[in-house]
């Protein structure tokens, strides 16, 4: 079956046409800083019919879309309906750069330029079976139950498969490798996350009710102190609304030097500009904090996976979360390290008598979005 997969960013529409079976991409493509000036779409829904139009003479069984936020109410892959779209837009707050745009690609689809069914991909359904102390925040129970405050995850689909990926190759080139595989996956692109799995199963999560907590990202702060918000709304006089848009789209790597690609920023602290200096110290100080905490819940680890964007080219970032955290077992190869990635193939950069194995492994959340929706047609 021919699937076509709708990844909605916040200023992204990335898309495939993917045979769920073989894994074989018809198409690809996608359309960036949609709604900006100079973008290549004026919203999300003119990408999204240019993309369906453009695969009218491809034979198309289904359209699956990955949605970041699904909280306690989605925690599988999930069929389009009048019921599931309702129950959706209850969710727009807990993901306000990802989710409203999905849900009115989905929306506009559903009204009938979609010839066929519609299947939603969830990014916290990994997170599903995460233990009531990994996604209880301490808040008072009746707040828990009657406005779900809890951690839900984000970035799922890709930590699931690449974690999964990771576990294939564990067992296919480790001679001594023995179950159960405690593994730490970071997530580092515009939005970034860190995830730690046993044998394939979620304990930990770096993203909490929303994609703002965490690590820092390129526009949003990642962990902060919540009494910010406070004392910025009586200091600074700033409403709900303008918080919620500093935290989520001013702050992160632009906040703190003022741009938002890692490509620009390594280049800028490399010529010793003060700012990036900082900004690249913060980001992979938050990411060694994360790795020290997830290395004491896992009681040790097999393997740690860089993915996405940042994760996979980077290898100035690479190396600077790695050689400080050689007392925990992670030695990485200076040559591994700096070879070009392969989009496709995992490469291991450790150095060969490593505890850890430090791994690049590509995501591939289209596919992983077209493999679970063919899953879910089949079994209904």
């Amino acid at each position: 079956m021919n699937i076509l997969c709708f990844n909605v960013g916040s200023t992204t529409l990335k898309y495939a046409c993917i045979n769920a079976q073989s894994g074989e991409r018809l198409t690809e493509g996608i359309y960036d800083r949609i709604g900006q000036a100079g973008g290549d779409a004026a919203d999300h829904l003119v990408a999204a019919r240019t993309t369906l139009a453009s695969h009218s003479s491809i034979q198309v069984g289904a359209i699956a879309h990955r949605v970041v936020q699904g909280a306690d109410r989605f925690y599988s892959p999930t069929l389009v309906c009048d019921q599931t779209l309702r129950d959706l837009a209850t969710l727009d707050d807990l993901a306000p750069l990802h989710n409203p745009s999905a849900r009115r690609v989905i929306e506009e689809l559903q009204a009938g330029t979609a010839p066929v069914v519609q299947v939603m991909v969830f990014d916290s359904a990994y997170y599903a079976q995460l233990p009531a102390k990994a996604f209880r925040y301490a808040v008072p129970d009746d707040i828990f139950r009657q406005h779900h405050v809890r951690r839900y995850g984000a970035h799922g689909t890709s930590h699931q498969f690449v974690t999964l990926r990771c576990l294939q190759w564990l067992a296919a080139n480790m001679p001594n490798f023995r179950r159960p595989a405690r593994v730490i996956s970071l997530h580092l692109g515009g939005g970034a996350s860190v995830t730690a799995s046993v044998d394939g199963v979620a304990v930990e999560t770096s993203m909490g009710m929303t994609p703002l907590e965490g690590l820092v990202m390129a526009t949003r702060s990642g962990d902060i102190d919540p009494a910010v918000v406070f004392h910025l709304a009586r200091t600074a006089g700033m409403s709900l609304e303008k918080i919620d848009h500093l935290l989520n789209k001013q702050s992160g790597l632009k906040g703190l030097c003022g741009d938002v690609d890692m490509r620009s920023v390594l280049k800028r602290r490399e010529a010793g500009d003060a700012a990036a200096i900082l900004a690249i110290d913060v980001y992979v100080h938050r990411i060694h904090k994360y790795i020290g905490a997830y290395f004491a819940i896992l009681g040790g680890l097999d393997a740690l996976v860089f993915t996405a964007g940042v994760g996979e080219n980077a290898a100035v970032i690479r190396e600077l979360i790695c050689r400080p955290l050689e007392h925990l077992g992670i030695h990485i190869d200076d040559e591994q390290n700096a070879a070009p990635s392969s989009r496709r193939g995992i490469r291991d950069i450790s150095s060969p008598a490593a505890p850890v194995r430090t791994l690049i492994i590509p995501t591939d959340e289209e596919f992983a979005i077209a493999q679970q929706a063919a899953q879910t047609l089949n079994q209904s």
